[in-house]
C-alpha cells in the first residue's frame, strides 16, 4: 500500500477529499502548520504520519500505514512510540490511526511513557469508525478510566516543568528577582528550541563557548552560561528576555554558592533523552515539533503564575490557541481594506503575542498563496517588521511576545542558517510598543486607550485583533476609562445614544473591552476588519443595552460566536470560567439590509472531553443588524430560544406592555427579600416579631402548612427586615427555581410566616381586593411560560447562574389582570385552590396560562421543548445530549406529518422513521419505505455521515429520487424535538412550493 492507496481508502470510507492533507508532497500554504512533519523537511528526525485528516479546518486524526512502522514487532512498536511522542508534542489531533490490510487500529495521541493500548481495533466498519473519530466521540466512549488518569497534554507537562525549574531556582537563590528567574528559564527554553530545530548545531559550539563540551552543557556552569547569554544577545538581540542587567558575570557571582543548583535546573531544560521508555521530564519533549503558539501560551500562563505582578497588571487569562485561531480566521475573512497578504495587523493588548504569532503565520500563508512561492527569510522578516504591531502596558508581557515572534519567524524560515544571518531587528520599540504611563507621559493607566494612542494611529491598520481586558478598572483608572469611552461614543456624528447620555451609558457597563472595540474603529481603515474576544455580558446585560445599540448602529458586525454554554469547559479554556464571545466586524456603517450570523456552540460531553466544540454552519442564525438596536433581549432570546423563541418573546412583550413591577407599583405592592441570618457575631438585631411563626422551607411544595412547618425560634439576626413583610396572605417566590415544578413555584401562606433571603415575598395584607392578582401570580409561578420567559430574557439565569433574580420576575409582561372576565377569574381561583391544596394540576395550569396569553399549540410545544434541552440544570443538559429512542423518532415524524400531511397527494405518510446508526438518526421524507433499499442505502449514508463530520455538521440531507430524501441528524435529543419537526416540515413545504413554481 502506498499513500495514493491510503488516500483512496479514506475517500471510499467517506472522508471528504478536501479534509485530507498529504504529508508526502512538496510544501504548500496548507502545509504551513505541518512543516515539521513533511518528509522533505530536514528537521524531521523520526518517521512521520502519511496524512492528516482535518475536521472543521482543525487537525483531527493522523494516519500512518502499518508497513512504514517497520517489519519486526519490536522495531514496529518503537517506531509507533516515537510517532505518538512526536504527535503528542504538537498538541493538536488527538488520534493516530494505523492502517493495515483488513482493519484500523486507533491510538490516543498525548504524553505517554510507553505505547498506550489502542482505543479501538476495527476490522469491519471503517466508515463508522471514521465518523466516530471525526465527530470527537471515540475518546470518551473507548478510553478506560485508567488510561484517562494517565492521559496528559503537552501543555500540562511543559507548564509543570517550567514551574518546577523556576521554583527550584528561586528557592536556591532568593536574591534573584522573579523576572530574572523568568528570563533565565526563558533563555534556556529558547536555546533548547534552537537546538531541537537544528538551527544551532554542535559545530556551532566553539563560537558560543569554550567552556562546554556539548550544546547540552552550555547552562551547566556559570562561565558557559555567561558565554551563552552573551552569544544570544549578539546573535539575536538585547530584548530577548532581558535580565534587567546585562552584566551577567556580576549577576552570576551574586548567586555565589547556589550557582550550581541554578545551573542544574537550567541544564535540565537542555536534557535530551535516549531512545526507549522515558520519564515525563524535559527529555521527553521534542521542541522541533512543539508549535510556537503552544509554547507561547504555556510560557505566558507560567509567567502569570510565577510573577503575580504580571497577572495583576495584564489580562489574567491567556487566550487558548484554538480560540485565537477562530479570531484570526474571522478577521482575515472579513478584511476588505487591503488584500489579505498586504494587511497590517494590530493587537492593542498583545500579552504574550499569541494573536500576533498566528497573524504572522497567516500573513506568510497569504503571501505564499498570492505569489505561488514559499516566502523567504527576507519576506518573513519584512512581514514581521512592517505588517504587525502589538501594544501592552507591561514590559514582561512584551518580552514574552518578542520571544514568541522570534520563535515563529525561525519556525517559518525555510532555511534558518547560517547563524550569522539570523539576527533580528529589535522588536520592542518598533513592532512591540510599551504603552504604560511612563512611556506615554500620562497618568491615566489606560494603556492603549490613552489619548496619545487613540489619536495617534487613526486609520492605520487593516485588521485589529485580540483579547482586551474584561475586568473593570478601579479608582482613577475607572474614571479615566469612563471619560474615554464617553469620548469614543460622542465621536460619532450620528448615533442612537444621545451625546448627553454617553456618560451614563459608560458608568453602567464599566469594563474596558467595549472601549477597545470602539477605539478599534478609529485604528482600522474603512472596510478594515475588527475581531475581538469580549466578555459575554455585552450581549446579555440590560444595562449594556444602550451601549449595544450604539455599537450595532456604527459598526457593521458580520459574525458573533457566543461561548456562554461552554464557559465551564476546562479543556477549552482552563483558566477562564466567564462567558465570552468572539465578535467580527467590518469597519463601515451598517445598512438597513445588512445581517450578521449568530452562533452558540452547545455543550457536548464527548467533544468537551478533548477540548473541542461543534461549529455547525446550519446552526448559525442570520440576524438583521437592526435587531440589537430595537430589542433589549434579542441575544438572550436567540441564544436560548432560536428565531422562534425570539419571535414568541417579542409577541408576548408587544401584547402585554406592562410588567409585573409596573402593575404592582401602581397598587403599592413590592417584593421583599427575607431575613438574613448572618454570622453569629453579627446577629445583634431583635427578631422577636418572627419568633413563633411557621418558617418557609425551600423543600416545601405549593404552600406553607403550619401543621408541618418548623417554628421560628431565633431571637436575634443580622438583618431581620421589617415586620410587615411577613404578614399574610403571602406569596413566597424562590430565588432558585428548580426543574421539578412542585418546588419551582411560589409558596402561598394565609398567615404570618418567617422566610429567609432564599425567598422574596409579596404580602397582600389588608388588600383582599387584589386576591385575583395574587391567584394569577401564584399560577404563573408554576407555569412553563414564566420560567421560559426568564430563560430567554434574564441576563444571569442560564448564563452565569442557575438561579433567577427578583428583577426577572418583576420584568415579566403581566396581562391586565383587571380586564380578565368573570369566567376567567373563576378558572384562576379554581386552579389556584387546587395547587394550594397540593394537587399538581399541570395540564390545567398550562391551559389557563395559554388561554390568558393566547398561546397556540405550537407555542406551547416550543416552550416545552426549549425547557427540556436549554434549562441550566443537570437533568436538562443530560436530556439534550441523550440518544434518541424509537419512540422519539416516531413522535418526530408524527409531528412532521401533522403539518406536511394535509398538503401531500400521497396516501402514505410523508415522513417515516428509518432508525439509528453510529451516532446519527434518520427519517425518510416522501415515497414508500422499502427495507431492502434501506439496508443497501446505509453504506452510502455512512459515507455521507463521515463527510458531515468533516464539517462538524449536525444535519445531512440525501436525495434519493424526485420527491424522496433521507434526513439524518446527530443522535441527540436537542435535534429531534417536536418543534424541530415543525421547522423541518415547514422547510420541506417551502421547498415543494419552490419546485412547483419552477414547473409552472
Amino acid at each position: 500500500m502506498n499513500t495514493d492507496d491510503l488516500v483512496g481508502q479514506l475517500i471510499s470510507a467517506g472522508v471528504a477529499e478536501t479534509s485530507i492533507v498529504r504529508l508526502d508532497q512538496q510544501a504548500t500554504p496548507r502545509h504551513l502548520r505541518y512543516l515539521d512533519l513533511l518528509k522533505e523537511c530536514p528537521k524531521v528526525d523520526a518517521m512521520g504520519p502519511d496524512v492528516v485528516v482535518e475536521s472543521g479546518g482543525q487537525p483531527q486524526v493522523y494516519v500512518v500505514r502499518q508497513d512504514r512502522l517497520g517489519g519486526s514487532q519490536g522495531r514496529s512498536r518503537q517506531a509507533l512510540f516515537e510517532l505518538i511522542r512526536v504527535l503528542g508534542c504538537r498538541s493538536d489531533a488527538r488520534f493516530l490511526v494505523v492502517v493495515q490490510h483488513g482493519g484500523l487500529d486507533v491510538y490516543p495521541v498525548g504524553v505517554f511513557t510507553s505505547v498506550p493500548q489502542p482505543l479501538i481495533t476495527d476490522r469491519e466498519e471503517p466508515a463508522a469508525l471514521w465518523r466516530s473519530l471525526l465527530g470527537g466521540v471515540e475518546f470518551s466512549r473507548q478510553t478506560s478510566p485508567g488510561l484517562k488518569a494517565n492521559y496528559h497534554w503537552i501543555e500540562n507537562l511543559l507548564f509543570k516543568l517550567l514551574v518546577a525549574a523556576a521554583t527550584d531556582i528561586k528557592a536556591a537563590c532568593s536574591d534573584l528577582t522573579a523576572r530574572q528567574v523568568l528570563s533565565l528559564v526563558g533563555r534556556s527554553l529558547f536555546f533548547r528550541f534552537l537546538v531541537d530545530r537544528n538551527i544551532v548545531k554542535e559545530t556551532d559550539l566553539p563560537s558560543i563557548s569554550q567552556k562546554a563540551e556539548s550544546l547540552s552543557e552550555l547552562f551547566s556552569t556559570p562561565q558557559a552560561m555567561e558565554d551563552t547569554c552573551l552569544w544570544l544577545d549578539k546573535t539575536f538581540n538585547g530584548d530577548l528576555l532581558s535580565l534587567e542587567d546585562n552584566g551577567y558575570q556580576r549577576i552570576f557571582r551574586h548567586i555565589d554558592d547556589n550557582i550550581e543548583k541554578v545551573c542544574w535546573s537550567l541544564s535540565n531544560i537542555q536534557h535530551h533523552a535516549a531512545n526507549g521508555q522515558l520519564q515525563l521530564d524535559w527529555g521527553w519533549i521534542k521542541f522541533q515539533h512543539v508549535p510556537v503558539d503552544v509554547l507561547s501560551q504555556v510560557y505566558e500562563d507560567f509567567a502569570h503564575q510565577f510573577v503575580p505582578d504580571l497577572a495583576r497588571k495584564t489580562s489574567v487569562h491567556f487566550t487558548p490557541r484554538q480560540i485565537a485561531e477562530v479570531v484570526i480566521e474571522g478577521a482575515f475573512s472579513a478584511v476588505k481594506s487591503a488584500l489579505p497578504h498586504e494587511a497590517r495587523v494590530l493587537d492593542p493588548s498583545a500579552g504574550a503575542g499569541v494573536f500576533l504569532v498566528l497573524a504572522l503565520r497567516r500573513l506568510v500563508a497569504e503571501h505564499w498563496l498570492h505569489t505561488g512561492v514559499r516566502p523567504t527569510r527576507q519576506v518573513i522578516r519584512q512581514v514581521l517588521a512592517n505588517q504587525l504591531s502589538g501594544f501592552d502596558i507591561n514590559l514582561d508581557a512584551l518580552n514574552i511576545a518578542a520571544l514568541s515572534l522570534y520563535l515563529a519567524a525561525l519556525e517559518l524560515d525555510p532555511k534558518p542558517s547560517p547563524l550569522t544571518d539570523l539576527k533580528f531587528k529589535k522588536l520592542i520599540g518598533s513592532v512591540l510598543r510599551l504603552v504604560d504611563n511612563e512611556s506615554l507621559g500620562t497618568k491615566t493607566d489606560l494603556g492603549s486607550l490613552s489619548q496619545p494612542i487613540i489619536q495617534g494611529i487613526e486609520n492605520h491598520y487593516d485588521i485589529v485583533v485580540g483579547n482586551p481586558p474584561w475586568t473593570g478598572f478601579k479608582g482613577g483608572a475607572a474614571k479615566s476609562l469612563n471619560e474615554t469611552l464617553a469620548q469614543l461614543i460622542r465621536h460619532e456624528a450620528d448615533t442612537t445614544v444621545a451625546k448627553s447620555e454617553a456618560d451614563g451609558v459608560v458608568a453602567r457597563y464599566g469594563s474596558p473591552d467595549i472601549a477597545f472595540l470602539l477605539a478599534a474603529r478609529l485604528w482600522t481603515k474603512p472596510e478594515g476588519a475588527i475581531a475581538l474576544a469580549l466578555h459575554g455580558r455585552f450581549l446579555f446585560q440590560k444595562d449594556a443595552y444602550a451601549l449595544r445599540r450604539h455599537v450595532f448602529s456604527v459598526l457593521r458586525v458580520t459574525g458573533i460566536m457566543n461561548f456562554a454554554a461552554l464557559r465551564q469547559d476546562k479543556r477549552l479554556w482552563p483558566t477562564n470560567d466567564a462567558q465570552f464571545i468572539l465578535l467580527v466586524a467590518e469597519n463601515s456603517q451598517p445598512k438597513q439590509s445588512d445581517r450578521f450570523y449568530f452562533i452558540s456552540p452547545r455543550q457536548e460531553p464527548q467533544l468537551a472531553a478533548v477540548g473541542q466544540f461543534r461549529v455547525d454552519p446550519s446552526a448559525a442564525i442570520p440576524v438583521s443588524c437592526q435587531v440589537p438596536c430595537k430589542h433589549l433581549d434579542a441575544f438572550k432570546a436567540l441564544y436560548k430560544g432560536g428565531p422562534l423563541g425570539f419571535e414568541l418573546i417579542s409577541r408576548i412583550q408587544h401584547e402585554n406592555r406592562h410588567s409585573v413591577k409596573t402593575q404592582l407599583d401602581q397598587l403599592n405592592l413590592k417584593f421583599k427579600s427575607g431575613y438574613q441570618l448572618g454570622k453569629v457575631e453579627n446577629r445583634i438585631r431583635s427578631a422577636q416579631h418572627l419568633v413563633g411563626c411557621p418558617t418557609a422551607d425551600l423543600n416545601m411544595c405549593y404552600r406553607v402548612d403550619e401543621r408541618f412547618a418548623e417554628t421560628f425560634d431565633i431571637e436575634t439576626l443580622q438583618w431581620p427586615r421589617t415586620p410587615d413583610i411577613y404578614e399574610g396572605p403571602l406569596l413566597l417566590f424562590r430565588e432558585s427555581p428548580k426543574l421539578d415544578r412542585a418546588v419551582r413555584g411560589a409558596l402561598v401562606s394565609e398567615t404570618k410566616t418567617a422566610f429567609s433571603e432564599s425567598f422574596f415575598g409579596l404580602s397582600f395584607r389588608g388588600k383582599v381586593q387584589y386576591r385575583s392578582l395574587m391567584d394569577l401570580l401564584y399560577i404563573l409561578s408554576y407555569s412553563d411560560l414564566l420560567i421560559y420567559y426568564q430563560l430567554l430574557t434574564s441576563a444571569k439565569f442560564g448564563v452565569e447562574r442557575d438561579s433567577s433574580l427578583q428583577c426577572d420576575l418583576e420584568n415579566f409582561p403581566l396581562v391586565d389582570w383587571e380586564s380578565l372576565d368573570r369566567e376567567m377569574n373563576h378558572r384562576v381561583r379554581k386552579v389556584a385552590s387546587k395547587l394550594s391544596a397540593g394537587d399538581p394540576c399541570w395540564k390545567e395550569v398550562d391551559e389557563i396560562v395559554a388561554d390568558i396569553y393566547e398561546l397556540s399549540h405550537a407555542d406551547q410545544q416550543l416552550i416545552k421543548d426549549t425547557l427540556s434541552v436549554e434549562l441550566p440544570f443537570v437533568g436538562a443538559r443530560h436530556f439534550a445530549n441523550q440518544s434518541v429512542s424509537e419512540t422519539d423518532l416516531i413522535a418526530f415524524t408524527d409531528a412532521f406529518n401533522r403539518i406536511a400531511g394535509p398538503f401531500s397527494n400521497s396516501e402514505h405518510a410523508v415522513a417515516m422513521p428509518l432508525g439509528k446508526h453510529r451516532g446519527w438518526s434518520f427519517i425518510q421524507i416522501g415515497g414508500n419505505q422499502n427495507r431492502e433499499d434501506l439496508f443497501t442505502m446505509f453504506k452510502e449514508l455512512e459515507r455521507l455521515c463521515v463527510t458531515g463530520d468533516s464539517y462538524w455538521a449536525s444535519q445531512l440531507r440525501y436525495h434519493v429520487a424526485d420527491g424522496i430524501e433521507i434526513l439524518g441528524r446527530i443522535d441527540q435529543m436537542r435535534y429531534w424535538t417536536k418543534t424541530e419537526a415543525r421547522i423541518q416540515a415547514l422547510e420541506w413545504l417551502r421547498q415543494c412550493a419552490e419546485v412547483a413554481e419552477q414547473e409552472v
